[in-house]
């Protein structure tokens, strides 16, 4: 044998090793992640075997330990998270799972240390400072657990709700939530606001309105805010923030007559809330402001009819705080083009949240030029409010699809004496 083809030869045995390592640590891989599909025990067990240095194979055999409630086994999870982090240190999600390992374990300097660890490698993700804000705030660590809730809050505004209730559970003091985990910022006191009325919180949405103070804050709350203490029938409270609102809104205007309906002439434009007027809809009836026909002032309400329908409702309605046992006119105007049925148009009042109140004007029909409509009250014992409307009820007969037009105007409620 030539020398060429002894060195060609000896060649040829020193490849063949390294030929048959790389095809064993390709086929080591492969055969791993065959067996990973397979996402149970056993395959997750047989991928380790292939790839035992896999730090993902170890963690994600880690997590079926942890969080598979069949397989259920915290030392087996702990000991696989610990052999990922050991060949991959820089896993923040592994040392975030690892800490609840070892909570679950009772192992609590251990997941405070797995915690620490987690924060360092991601200090901006929002799943891992909610874990250690939950960590800390177990543990007894207050300071440190609402440090880590307020930096969610300003990570994911969205998330504020599902925090907050999460204090209020633990019964923190209220003035301790806004001073340190609500961001001194108007968007975040408006969201932490409207879930204090909408959680039905009186007391606490009391005191936060007032720090809102020095914020522009927009009709669309003072609306939402006059009506949750509506409900709450703190009509005085409701009063007040009302006349805060269009004091601030409508500077300078006035009403033309004295009343303690607001906006009866309907001048201003409606907020469809609050202690103005809401405005109903339904099918074939279309309410509207009109300015070419009207009696007092500038404008009138009209609802047209499209004769196709028979519909019951309420066109606009206004709650009106009033005093318990007294004497009450109240008063408007109606007119009427073509209006079909028996059953027109006419106002009424009737107790808000309490009963023993309900009386109606006569109903308009037909063609009517200003017609003067009232209707004399007096309010039950234990009543602070009544609800004044502009209504249309359903008919019974067999020719009940109303067409036609109607306006009021002018709608006034006095104190008598």
């Amino acid at each position: 044998m030539s020398i060429h083809k002894r060195v060609a030869f000896f060649l040829i045995l020193l490849t063949i090793p390294l030929y048959l390592l790389s095809l064993w640590l390709v086929s080591r891989t492969v055969l791993g992640e065959i067996s990973l599909r397979k996402m149970n025990e056993k395959g997750l067990l047989s991928a380790v075997s292939y790839d035992s240095r896999n730090a993902t194979y170890h963690y994600l055999l880690g997590r079926f330990y942890q969080y598979n409630s069949d397989a259920f086994d915290p030392d087996k999870a702990i000991s696989h998270y610990q052999e990922s982090i050991r060949l991959s240190p820089l896993q923040g999600g592994c040392w975030l799972d690892l800490s609840k390992a070892y909570q679950t374990a009772g192992m609590e300097k251990e997941a405070g240390r797995a915690i620490e660890r987690a924060l360092r490698l991601d200090p901006r993700n929002p799943e891992v400072i909610w874990e250690a804000g939950l960590f800390y705030l177990i543990s007894g660590n207050l300071e440190t657990a609402v440090k880590n809730l307020r930096e969610v809050i300003l990570l994911r505004p969205e998330r504020q709700e599902t925090i907050y209730d999460l204090l209020w559970k633990i019964e923190l003091e209220p003035e301790y939530i806004i001073k340190e985990v609500v961001p001194d910022s108007y968007p975040y006191y408006k969201r932490y606001f409207l879930y204090l009325i909408s959680t039905g919180r009186v007391s606490e949405s009391h005191d936060l309105w007032r720090t809102m103070a020095r914020f522009p804050v927009e009709d669309e709350l003072f609306v939402r805010y006059t009506d949750f203490l509506i409900s709450r029938r703190l009509y005085e409270d409701a009063e007040q923030t009302w006349r805060d609102f269009v004091g601030k809104k409508f500077a300078g205007k006035t009403e033309d007559q004295p009343s303690l309906i607001w906006n009866g002439s309907f001048e201003f434009d409606m907020q469809n809330g609050g202690l103005d007027w809401k405005i109903g809809k339904t099918k074939g009836a279309m309410p509207f402001l009109d300015s070419d026909i009207h009696i007092s002032g500038g404008r009138s309400l009209g609802v047209s009819f499209d004769g196709k329908h028979n519909p019951d409702i309420t066109v606009a309605s206004q709650v009106v705080r009033v005093v318990p046992g007294a004497n009450y006119l109240l008063r408007g105007y109606a007119r009427s083009d073509s209006l079909t049925t028996t059953n027109g148009v006419f106002i009424s009042v009737e107790g808000h949240k309490c009963k023993g109140l309900y009386k109606k004007s006569e109903v308009i029909t037909g063609n009517n030029f200003w017609r003067d409509i009232t209707v004399e009250f007096e309010t039950p014992p234990e009543c602070g409010a009544v609800s004044i409307k502009i209504r249309r009820e359903k008919s019974e007969k067999l020719d009940n699809k109303i067409s036609g037009t109607a306006w009021v105007d002018g709608i006034s409620l006095m104190k008598r004496s």
